[in-house]
């Protein structure tokens, strides 16, 4: 089954590897693990910032187990603990190990680029700084580190890492947890499965030397009103605001505006426009919270019915 690379697509990615993996109104299940829709549909879209995260653990992983003798040696602390939060006391002479390891253009500097393009990151930029805090990550360790097979070719090539992404490929549950401030006991392996899957994804959807296609569905010259594209600040389908005069703030990521030709969303954004100066001009506070919890009900119910 081929894909397109937006967030529809990867649900039914999930499911048709695992029809366990579903949407049901507000939440995603992993198996019986619940996760609330809003954070699945965040870690996609800042999904960028977390593989890029993923690629600096596993150039970090691959320097250290290569290196294990001289790391261990030099910074004194054996392989088989890392990434571990002790090494942000030891920053500098980390930094200075990694400097003497990781030369202009070296194997894991390449590594790290393929990786990057492989997985369609735009724009990567390597950075020794990034993999020294990668290592001081606190938590699972580096033989739970997922590596698709895709990178695993060029990855084994290099003598020590054998042992990386051995064990249960869990790791990155936990990262992710840590991100987004949330309880790692009550949600670890759900993302870890999750994120290992999205690694996939990616690949599938981006091709060899090529970036994965940003959805643009929305166009700023829609109306000669005052509405704006952006993220509401709780996720409301819009939302009103003032500065100097009224305008309104359609939210970019909410899936209804995917859905609509041109002419039906500039007719919703001028609709919503007047919505929400209607909104803005209420005095009363129980006015304002009837017209905000209309909002939002009205947004979640088009999300599921959209998503």
């Amino acid at each position: 089954m081929s894909y397109q690379y937006d967030l529809a697509d990867f649900k039914k990615f999930l499911n048709d590897k695992n029809a366990s993996y579903r949407v049901d109104g507000l939440i995603f299940w992993q198996n019986r693990i619940p996760l609330p829709i809003d954070l699945f549909n965040r870690i996609f879209n800042e999904s960028d910032l977390i593989v890029t995260d993923f690629v600096y653990q596993m150039t970090a992983s691959a320097v250290v187990f290569n290196k294990k003798i001289s790391f261990e040696k030099e910074i004194g602390i054996p392989i088989t603990e890392l990434p571990k939060s002790d090494l942000a006391k030891i920053r500098a002479p980390l930094e200075n190990w990694l400097d003497g390891h990781l030369p202009a253009n070296s194997i894991f500097e390449r590594i790290a680029y393929e990786s990057a393009d492989l997985l369609g990151l735009e724009g990567f930029e390597f950075s020794s700084s990034r993999v020294a805090k990668a290592l001081e990550h606190q938590g699972k360790k580096y033989s739970r580190l997922f590596i698709p097979s895709e990178i695993r070719v060029f990855f084994d090539k290099i003598p020590g890492c054998g042992m990386v992404g051995q064990d249960n490929t869990d790791m990155f549950g936990n990262i992710i947890a840590d991100r987004y401030n949330i309880y790692r006991s009550g949600f670890s392996d759900a993302l870890a499965i999750i994120f290992n899957a999205l690694l996939e994804f990616r690949i599938l959807c981006s091709g060899r030397g090529s970036y994965l296609p940003k959805l643009k569905v929305l166009t700023p010259e829609l109306t000669d009103l005052d509405v704006r594209f952006g993220k509401t600040s709780d996720g409301s389908l819009w939302e009103p605001r003032y500065e100097d005069n009224h305008y309104v703030i359609l939210n970019q990521d909410h899936p209804l505006l995917r859905n609509l030709s041109e002419i039906q969303l500039k007719a919703l954004a001028e609709f919503l426009f007047f919505m929400g100066e209607y909104e803005n001009v209420q005095f009363s506070d129980d006015n304002k919270k009837f017209m905000e919890n209309l909002r939002q009900s009205i947004s979640r119910a088009l999300w599921i019915k959209n998503d």
